[in-house]
């Protein structure tokens, strides 16, 4: 039986108990150590992963990756450590999958992003949008020229983010550096530019705080790089979760409604709708990364897309601060 790969879990909170069901279910992975300070989150974690009251334990990741032979890490810290725990992981020699956003500055993205290179090993993002059959769908056929060229894209994304994370480092500045446009709006920022292939190249944005530290409500007005104009708000203070996407293009239009779960509209240029093939594709953030080490898959969530994002997030920072649109790096 060929040996399983051995993951230490920098970070055990509410995130980290999905990570650990889908490596083992992948039977070629195992998280063999934890790191985390938080007694009480450790007792959750134990609490959703049966068996994991057996492993060892470090307060700090870097007694962790010293004394544990790994071949990799799973990142799912508060965010304004994620570079220097991905960082030291990867020049350690270790293979890394983070969650969301990768970084949380444009220097930090090349510079991590550099260091994976040089160390020849995996650096992932955890977007589980990128495998969600529907995204992956609209992603093929407008590559394929399925609704032309893209001409206007919309996305909105709603959650009850300012009453959930009330009090937690989510709403601290200096532990999440920034607000739900850094937090859950990474990934609507993520996939958009994921499925149109397309870069955002100057943004308008507007913010609302409610009296936090952090933004809760962002409203982009976004140019595309081949000129095609774009609409995204990311709402913190709603009643519950909601995203919705349209994508409109010179020959037909694509309509999503909860990521196309409750609906999922492919029509051509005169309306007719067009019978949708969901993709086969069928692995997540976490067999995807197991794969990948093994040499038997490409990363669907590579470091680029993390600097793609936190370009478009910073930009958008800029442009509410100084009430002027920004370009995008």
């Amino acid at each position: 039986m060929a040996k399983k790969l051995r993951i230490g879990f920098i970070g055990a909170g509410g995130i980290s108990p999905g990570h650990w069901h889908r490596l083992h279910a992948t039977k070629k992975a195992q998280v063999v150590a934890l790191n985390d300070p938080s007694d009480p989150k450790l007792k959750q974690f134990y609490h959703n992963c049966p068996g994991a009251d057996a492993l060892p334990v470090y307060r700090d990741y870097r007694d962790m990756l010293k004394h544990e032979t790994l071949d990799g890490v799973v990142v799912q810290s508060p965010h304004y450590v994620h570079f220097e725990q991905s960082k030291t992981a990867l020049e350690k020699g270790l293979h890394v999958l983070s969650e969301k956003p990768m970084v949380c500055t444009i220097k930090h993205a090349k510079a991590l992003m550099a260091t994976a290179q040089k160390s020849g090993r995996i650096l992932m993002i955890s977007y589980q949008r990128h495998f969600d059959p529907n995204f992956r769908y609209v992603r093929e056929q407008i590559a394929k020229g399925a609704i032309g060229e893209v001409q206007f894209v919309q996305a909105i994304q709603c959650q009850e983010w300012l009453r959930a994370v009330k009090g937690t480092w989510r709403q601290i500045l200096a532990e999440s550096c920034g607000g739900q446009l850094n937090d859950s709006g990474s990934h609507l920022i993520d996939i958009v530019m994921w499925i149109t292939g397309m870069k955002v190249t100057e943004v308008f944005a507007k913010s609302d705080n409610f009296d936090t530290e952090v933004d809760i409500n962002s409203t982009l007005a976004m140019k595309f790089e081949n000129g095609a104009l774009g609409s995204m708000s990311v709402i913190g203070n709603a009643p519950c979760w909601h995203e919705d996407h349209t994508i409109v293009g010179s020959k037909g239009a694509f309509y999503l409604r909860q990521g196309g779960i409750e609906e999922m509209i492919h029509e051509d240029a005169t309306g007719k709708r067009i019978k949708i093939k969901p993709s086969k594709y069928s692995k997540d953030p976490d067999a995807n990364f197991v794969d990948c080490i093994l040499g038997k898959d490409v990363p669907q969530t590579p470091p680029e897309c993390g600097l793609r994002t936190i370009e478009v997030t910073e930009a958008a920072w800029k442009s509410a601060a100084s009430g002027k649109p920004v370009r995008v790096p």
